[in-house]
């Protein structure tokens, strides 16, 4: 909230100063008008860049431990986790954390049903992605600290957290992703290990170093 207030301030010093700027002929004044603005925008990215950094969710350490068989649905290449148990996706409560397994590749009707079966998965990378249709960015856990100096933010966005899986066993596995929209407009909100352990309930485990 106290990012949200300080962009707003920023914003409208911003435009203060850009119409002084236009209504002024003076060269001196003009020097002195875009050096305030600029100081104001350096200081605003500082104290946005302070607030806004973010650790990722889940370890690219972890391991991911499948409890119970997953049957994928027809024509699917996902399936669903909610409060420890698979839902369909109509039925998914998009405010609070839930989960899907992806594969890589989506079932056909004329082929063997798509099972994942119980079993362990490494982490091969953790990327946190935030959606507001209008645009996204990316942070990758292997990469380091990711930095919000945007200074405007829809009210709802889809944060969500892509755990890429790897199995000798289960090769066709892709990932396990667990997001949940949200409409926090001060700092990033993606959902916790612990919301995300809540959400998947027994079916799947997160076993962290």
């Amino acid at each position: 909230m106290e990012t949200h207030i300080l962009n707003m301030g920023l914003t409208l010093l911003t435009s203060v100063l850009r119409k002084q700027f236009m209504k002024t002929s003076h060269p001196n004044m003009r020097t002195i008008l875009a050096v305030t603005g600029i100081a104001i925008i350096i200081s605003g990215c500082g104290a946005s860049l302070k607030n806004t950094m973010v650790r990722p969710s889940v370890s690219p350490a972890a391991i991911v431990q499948v409890n119970q068989q997953l049957e994928i649905p027809t024509r699917k290449n996902r399936v669903y986790i909610q409060d420890g148990a698979v839902i369909a996706l109509r039925d998914k409560d998009e405010w609070s954390t839930y989960c899907r397994v992806l594969m890589h590749k989506r079932h056909a009707t004329n082929e063997p049903k798509l099972i994942v079966s119980p079993g362990q998965f490494t982490i091969t990378k953790v990327i946190e992605t935030e959606d507001n249709t209008g645009s996204r960015r990316t942070y990758v856990a292997s990469l380091g600290w990711f930095i919000d100096v945007r200074f405007d933010r829809p009210v709802h966005v889809i944060f969500a957290v892509e755990m890429q899986l790897s199995s000798a066993d289960q090769p066709g596995v892709r990932a396990l992703i667990c997001e949940k929209r949200s409409d926090n407009l001060g700092r990033y909100n993606y959902p916790t290990l612990e919301e995300i352990r809540i959400a998947l309930g027994n079916t799947i485990e997160i076993k962290t170093p």
